[in-house]
């Protein structure tokens, strides 16, 4: 004997979604607007579970301002080292090569006039006027030319 699949009159539809996103304010909120239309007459909500879930409301949406501000916050740095680092244009900077592990010998510095300031993946590096990327944790001097120059003119 075959029993015939049923269906609740009232039944809700559902919203595909990425599964690789998280929740949101909305989605926490449509929740409970769902939750409370759809709760049992006979067992209501308690005000404790009540208060319980808008008090991880609050918390959810205080993280994301939190993490909103930290993302400014970073973004800014990322700004103001740039600009910083971007007075080293036209200077003389001498860095060190890292140490080649098939030479006995140690690296001799290397010198180049900056030409630019340039962000690759969240880090900052100079690029010489001749197309070498430095890190700028490896220069051991910087000086500026044209005073060089003129120091010799003179």
């Amino acid at each position: 004997m075959s029993v015939p699949a049923t269906t609740a009159a009232g039944s809700a539809s559902t919203t595909q979604s990425n599964p690789n996103s998280t929740l949101n304010k909305n989605d926490f909120l449509k929740l409970l607007v769902a939750q409370l239309t759809n709760q049992d007459p006979s067992s209501p909500l308690d005000n404790t579970q009540m208060v319980s879930q808008l008090a991880q409301f609050s918390s959810l949406e205080q993280t994301q301002n939190m993490t909103s501000a930290i993302d400014q916050l970073v973004a800014s740095q990322t700004d103001s080292g740039l600009s910083s680092r971007a007075t080293m244009i036209g200077k003389e900077i001498t860095w060190q090569l890292a140490a080649d592990s098939s030479s006995s010998t140690a690296p001799s510095p290397v010198s180049g006039i900056v030409g630019a300031v340039t962000i690759k993946n969240g880090q900052i590096s100079y690029m010489t006027k001749d197309g070498q990327s430095v890190d700028p944790s490896t220069v051991t001097e910087i000086s500026d030319p044209a005073g060089s120059q003129a120091a010799q003119q003179g």
